[in-house]
């Protein structure tokens, strides 16, 4: 009895000594396991930001190359906000369209007092309208927009000007002949509503601008700065003896 008991002490032992390094191992295989998946979650998340990073840097290059989407004011923009004089586009002023059927389609040779232009009524824009006046063909020739710091220059180029231009000459004619065969209506905005100056260059009654309360000469100045695309004649009975417009 005591050899078997002497035999069974050291078979326990080795046996509770095996259980143990099975623990230890089944431990350390455990615990490498988890080291290992943690360095592959590791491993994936930085792969993952570094394929983010490379498809945004391309997304990015791409964009580069076709543009970016920053908002461009195609309004302000080139122009130049609509510093685009004689621009043939009457429907974008804030005093409409040139109207088909004007007064001074009728035989007027100047606006009236109360729908003329006070020259020190600060304006913020211009349309200005061709007409042809011949009876019988009355109708709208060209027309022009133009923004707020062509307006104000047009207005004070006239208001310097004389009563008359004595450069030009003074014509005796029949009532038929001193009816222009055309002319031009500069409507501008203000603050009061749209106000117009009428400009005549043709027949041979009238030459000058005209506000309905005064009339001032005809002169290159101020036409030089409107006498663009379809709103420059082809010439006036006093166009044709004025320099420079």
């Amino acid at each position: 009895m005591p050899d078997q008991e002497e035999e069974l002490g050291p078979t326990l032992a080795d046996a509770f000594q095996t259980m143990a390094d099975g623990v230890r191992e089944l431990r350390d295989r455990g615990l490498a396991a988890e080291a290992r998946r943690r360095v592959r979650r590791r491993r994936q998340a930085v792969f993952g930001g570094s394929a983010a990073m490379v498809v945004a840097v391309a997304i990015g290059g791409v964009w580069s190359a076709i543009g970016d989407g920053s908002p461009v004011d195609t309004a302000t923009s080139g122009s130049a906000a609509d510093s685009s004089a004689g621009r043939e586009n009457p429907e974008s002023s804030p005093g409409g369209s040139c109207a088909e059927q004007h007064p001074i389609l009728s035989g007027d040779l100047a606006p009236s007092p109360s729908a003329g232009l006070d020259l020190e009524t600060p304006v913020s824009g211009l349309l200005a309208c061709r007409y042809r006046l011949t009876p019988g063909a009355t109708t709208l020739l060209g027309a022009g927009v133009f923004d707020a710091t062509t307006a104000q220059r047009v207005v004070d180029a006239i208001k310097v000007l004389p009563e008359r231009n004595p450069d030009l000459p003074v014509f005796k004619c029949t009532p038929e002949r001193a009816r222009p065969t055309e002319a031009i209506v500069l409507r501008f905005d203000t603050r009061q509503g749209p106000r117009e100056v009428w400009v005549q260059y043709d027949g041979c009654a009238t030459a000058g601008f005209l506000t309905g309360t005064r009339t001032y000469g005809l002169y290159a100045a101020p036409l030089q700065l409107f006498l663009t695309g379809s709103l420059r004649p082809t010439g006036g009975v006093y166009l044709d003896h004025l320099k420079g417009w």
